[in-house]
């Protein structure tokens, strides 16, 4: 680059000493906005940001260019050296590489209309420091960047919260398929189990989300739960299909027994993660519009029992997907000794139940049947989490 921009100098001489080279740098400098587009279409052309502005101070420095026009390409070529990586990561980055390339153009754009409205007046102060035309615009290069960088470093936090509020977190933004399966790690068996077990850990959040927001479905002033429920649960669908197709595609021949056996384990949890996302989704929200459509409501006593019981069923899943997350048996053999106590508690709050009914709580008897087949769906989540459980402590 050094040794084109040397030719460039040599070349320049004659175009400089030409009376039509003169009269048209004359009008344009009259123009700086046109001039600064031009430099940002330089420095987007150049791809460099180096080539550009080292372009603008041979030009000046051999008097090809009026310093006042120095300084407008020069900005436009400081804002062009961003446009390229904005364009680049609209195009396909991270939402967090949109954000800092929307910042650093935004600065620099910023920056440059500001010094634009004021180009005459630095061109002034520019050239009372006597020094060579080159020199000039090379130190107002710099000065133009320690200036951004003095205004703008300490407000970072507020650039940042400005970046989040003009490209917020969507909210199911990458949440409808896998991110991390790599259909290259299919040939590596010690690799692939580790991206699809990343992907049940997602599963995994997505099935605690939604058992934790069910029991609010029938309470009376909430209505919007079975809603997301569904988005929910079709989020959950497309996850265990991708996980599925990923694990099945391994060459069970490249696997040693122990990779075999942990794929073996992934597609049984898959399956049970699924089926809870199909009970909640299916049968608890099919209960909860049938309470508000028939207006039924639970006794105190009984609806203090769901409520008690879903949150024991809540803590015990949480368990079991600690387990999963760890590969840990001994708290999945908790999980399994936590069960059995769990069965009592049902069978309890049944009877509890039953009891209500012969002593004729109104509420009661008319939501007996919603009651009890709650009871029993949360029960059969219980049962599924106990799948994954013996899966973890390896009772396959």
């Amino acid at each position: 680059m050094l040794f084109a921009l040397a030719i460039l100098n040599a070349g320049s001489i004659p175009l400089a000493s030409s009376h039509v080279t003169a009269e048209v740098l004359s009008t344009l400098a009259k123009a700086p906005v046109v001039l600064a587009l031009v430099g940002l279409v330089l420095a987007m052309v150049f791809a460099s940001s180096a080539a550009a502005i080292g372009l603008v101070v041979i030009l000046a420095a051999n008097g090809t260019l009026p310093l006042v026009a120095a300084l407008a390409l020069l900005l436009g070529a400081n804002v062009g050296s961003t446009v390229t990586a904005l364009l680049t990561a609209l195009g396909g980055g991270s939402l967090v590489g949109r954000r800092l390339a929307l910042i650093h153009t935004g600065t620099k754009l910023a920056g440059a209309v500001v010094v634009l409205l004021v180009l005459g007046p630095v061109a002034t102060l520019l050239s009372s420091m006597r020094l060579e035309p080159g020199a000039q615009v090379a130190i107002a290069h710099l000065g133009f960047n320690l200036a951004l960088a003095l205004i703008f470093v300490p407000l970072s936090a507020l650039m940042a919260r400005l970046a989040m509020a003009l490209m917020p977190n969507r909210e199911h933004e990458d949440m409808t398929g896998p991110r991390y399966l790599d259909p290259e790690a299919l040939a590596l068996p010690a690799v692939a189990p580790g991206q699809a077990t990343r992907e049940v850990l997602r599963m995994a959040d997505l099935v605690t989300e939604m058992l934790r927001q069910s029991i609010h479905a029938f309470e009376e002033k909430v209505v919007a739960i079975p809603t997301r429920m569904d988005a929910l649960d079709d989020q959950l669908d497309a996850l265990e299909a991708a996980i599925k197709r990923f694990l099945t595609q391994l060459d069970e021949d490249k696997m040693t027994e122990e990779q075999a056996h942990r794929e073996i384990a992934l597609l049984y949890i898959i399956t049970d993660l699924e089926a809870i996302g199909d009970l909640i989704d299916k049968q608890f929200m099919r209960l909860a519009r049938r309470k508000r459509r028939n207006q039924i409501a639970f006794s105190d006593e009984g609806w203090s029992d769901l409520v008690t019981y879903h949150a024991e069923v809540t803590a015990a899943l949480e368990q079991a997907l600690a387990a999963l997350a760890a590969q840990d048996a001994t708290l999945a053999a908790e999980f399994l000794a936590r069960k059995r106590y769990l069965s009592k508690m049902k069978r309890q709050f049944h009877l509890r139940h039953l009891h209500r009914l012969h002593s004729g709580v109104r509420p009661s008897l008319a939501s007996s049947e919603i009651h009890l087949d709650l009871l029993n769906a949360m029960s059969r989540v219980l049962s599924h989490a106990s799948n994954m459980a013996h899966a973890v402590h390896g009772d396959l």
